[in-house]
């Protein structure tokens, strides 16, 4: 289904971003506390939310949360490579206002030319830890202690977060039974196909700005160009 999966693997550009921590699976996530939810209430704290209130959803409209889940994580000082270390996102890097930090296997909608199937959707889930190195996306510590919050609904959801970072909400599931992920609503990579991905991704915006050295302020000037 992916043609994308072999085009890059060996080119200059993935071997340029390879990555010294682990790959995980989008997992059933959680939010950091202090990132902004839109809500019925506004934007909100995810930590501020509850049972009852309403969540902006990006396929359903104004969804009911039917549940709250609360981690907290705690981080090692170690210098070994952590799969529980957070990525920070810059500002605007996916549409966030603010920089923001992700756990590496938050599911994040992205949209792309490159992604799309039979059906003509160019929407994917991948991994937050396979978008280390997407537009200075990187690994960065929050802190040695991580408080989690996962709103849920009556079924997988994506909700904004900080304006327009797309944050997936899936509903619990056996992680032994793939014929639930199959069967949900949006389509979820694995972590090395949502690496190829990203990296073929990275490379075309890459292959855009050497090719067209025009950018708003002039001639020479870089410019970024997104493929979606």
């Amino acid at each position: 289904m992916f043609e994308w999966i072999t085009k890059r693997k060996d080119s200059a550009v993935a071997s340029a971003l390879s990555t010294r921590y682990p790959m995980v699976s989008t997992g059933e996530g959680g939010f950091l506390a202090g990132t902004h939810v839109a809500s019925n209430l506004g934007w909100r704290p995810v930590e501020a939310l509850s049972v009852g209130d309403r969540v902006l959803t990006f396929d359903h409209g104004m969804q009911v949360i039917v549940e709250m889940r609360r981690e907290t994580i705690l981080i090692s000082e170690s210098d070994q490579p952590n799969a529980q270390c957070p990525l920070l996102v810059p500002q605007d890097a996916l549409h966030n206002r603010v920089e923001m930090w992700v756990m590496p296997d938050q599911g994040i909608l992205l949209e792309s030319d490159l992604a799309v199937d039979a059906q003509g959707d160019p929407f994917v889930v991948v991994p937050a830890c396979a978008l280390e190195g997407y537009r200075g996306i990187q690994r960065a510590s929050a802190g040695q202690r991580l408080e989690l919050v996962m709103p849920r609904f009556a079924q997988d959801e994506v909700i904004y977060l900080e304006a327009g970072l797309l944050g997936y909400s899936p509903i619990p599931r056996n992680i032994l039974d793939t014929t639930q992920i199959e069967d949900g609503i949006y389509r979820v990579l694995a972590q090395d196909a949502a690496r190829d991905l990203v990296v073929n991704i990275i490379a075309d915006d890459t292959f855009w700005t050497m090719e067209q050295p025009l950018g708003s302020g002039g001639p020479g000037e870089g410019q970024f160009v997104s493929m979606r």
